[in-house]
């Protein structure tokens, strides 16, 4: 291969290498924003009101000793019971959302191995085209030297 057509191909391949590296810190910005998804979908999970059973005791009928806000019976009272179903409904959608941004983040973890083997594999071809180039370089000035 001639010096021209050498230093065509090297001016490609780092074009082409370039571009992986574009590449590469796109899908690392990506999976930042997701992070700071994760972050605040945590720093909601915080803000949830955590139910506390001594904050609604059962109240009983001093006469008939029968419970007067625990309908179903299970020594709970009905608004501990309602704020109990508030709270993991939130932590809920809270773990779902994460998951599915987890499962987002791995696919960016597969694209950016994918777009890092492709960047080595350009470099090493990137380093062979530059010793035809110094080879090349080293020939012509023995020839005229």
């Amino acid at each position: 291969m001639g010096l021209a057509a050498s230093q065509a191909r090297f001016l490609g391949l780092v074009a082409r290498k370039s571009d992986k590296e574009y590449q590469g810190q796109q899908i690392n910005q990506a999976r930042t924003q997701l992070a700071d998804k994760t972050d605040s979908l945590f720093q909601s999970l915080l803000t949830l009101k955590v139910p506390n059973a001594a904050n609604d005791p059962v109240l009983y009928d001093s006469e008939t000793d029968a419970p007067l806000n625990d309908s179903d019976g299970d020594g709970l009272s009905n608004a501990y019971e309602a704020d109990l179903t508030a709270y993991s409904l939130g932590y809920q959608t809270v773990n779902v959302e994460v998951e599915k941004l987890h499962l987002e983040d791995r696919g960016l973890e597969t694209r950016l191995k994918a777009v890092d083997s492709e960047h080595q594999q350009i470099q090493t071809e990137v380093d062979a085209v530059k010793k035809v180039i110094d080879k090349n370089i080293e020939t012509t000035f023995k020839t005229f030297g």
